[in-house]
């Protein structure tokens, strides 16, 4: 039987992991700055926009972008890149559709302007958010993990100081508008790359159809899990703000942001390089996949548990730096760390 390859897999992961936590420390540094310049409603409505945009662009493409990594053949690969964005593509103009025809109703839910006069950020945000998510697994697939991490860094970068500049300058809807600028930005590099290692004459209407029909049932069960999953992760924000109202919310995003992204810095970089391996061992070695899975979960349990600890004894101390106003974000993140 073929062994895993551990020493490819570790390189692979502390390449990820060292563009990773660098893109992951910018907007950690940035976050006590920002709040100097963001009340708690504005983060409020920016973490609103966030989990309404991220459950439904994970969900935009039908799943489909999970099935990239399947074929054996990059032939039907890129065919499912063009799966990802017409659905894609047809959910977000469905997407603004129905918020043009509910824009009043989900202003009386919610109490934000986001739904009456910017409502159309969310299906352009749904949209690159999709499709962002199509190309790093295709980038994922040839194994272009150094182009993976740069992406990241890029879209860190350019969402940080866009939100800051905006922030300075006192504008509107500042963290929204600088979150579509990365998105746009890392959208155009992503088309780039993607246009250098593949083949768009591969694509055809028969192998559309074909691999459709092929990896239904990614659309079948996927999405529905998927959605639900993405809600019990990222919707409780949304869910504060119809409860609870904007500046609740803004302190529990606060809170999940900075808890979120020391985590995210070891997950991302371990998750996309296991789902390479993994989609390989699933078919050919599921002995091996067992042993990669338990040894993954067991360092990371090692990593995590000191700092989630940290947080909750200290949570409420370290949020003194984000100022008198936002002492209870530090009081939520104690219990929720």
């Amino acid at each position: 039987m073929k062994k895993i390859n551990y020493s490819e897999f570790t390189k692979n992961i502390i390449k990820l992991l060292t563009t990773i936590s660098i893109a992951q420390f910018i907007p950690l540094i940035i976050t006590p700055i920002l709040t100097q310049y963001f009340s708690a409603e504005e983060f409020g409505l920016y973490g609103l926009y966030i989990s309404v945009c991220s459950i439904l662009g994970i969900i935009a493409a039908g799943r489909y972008d999970i099935a990239i990594m399947l074929p054996k053949k990059n032939h039907d690969a890129i065919n499912i890149v063009a799966i990802c964005f017409f659905l894609t593509s047809i959910f977000s103009i469905l997407c603004l559709f129905l918020l043009t025809i509910f824009k009043h109703e989900l202003f009386e839910l919610t109490k934000s302007e986001l739904f009456v006069k910017y409502y159309f950020f969310i299906p352009i945000s749904i949209f690159l958010i999709s499709m962002n998510q199509t190309f790093m697994v295709w980038f994922n697939r040839q194994k272009n993990y150094t182009l993976i991490g740069d992406q990241n860094l890029l879209k860190s970068t350019s969402n940080s100081f866009s939100s800051l500049f905006l922030g300075i300058k006192k504008i509107t809807l500042g963290m929204i508008i600088g979150n579509i600028i990365s998105l746009f930005v890392s959208i155009i590099f992503n088309i780039y790359d993607f246009l250098k290692s593949s083949n768009l004459q591969l694509v055809s209407r028969k192998k559309i159809l074909e691999n459709f029909r092929k990896y239904i049932i990614f659309l079948k069960y996927s999405t529905i899990s998927n959605l639900f999953n993405s809600l019990s992760n990222i919707g409780i924000t949304a869910l504060i703000a119809i409860f609870f109202g904007p500046k609740i919310a803004g302190f529990y995003f606060l809170a999940d942001r900075i808890i979120s992204i020391p985590i995210s810095i070891i997950t991302s970089s371990v998750s996309q390089v296991y789902f390479q391996k993994a989609s390989l061992l699933f078919y050919s070695n599921k002995k091996e996949l067992l042993q990669l899975t338990k040894n993954v979960q067991r360092k990371i349990l090692y990593i995590l548990f000191p700092f989630l600890l940290t947080l909750s004894l200290f949570g409420e101390n370290i949020f003194s730096i984000f100022g008198n106003d936002w002492n209870e974000a530090g009081i939520i993140i104690k219990y929720f760390a």
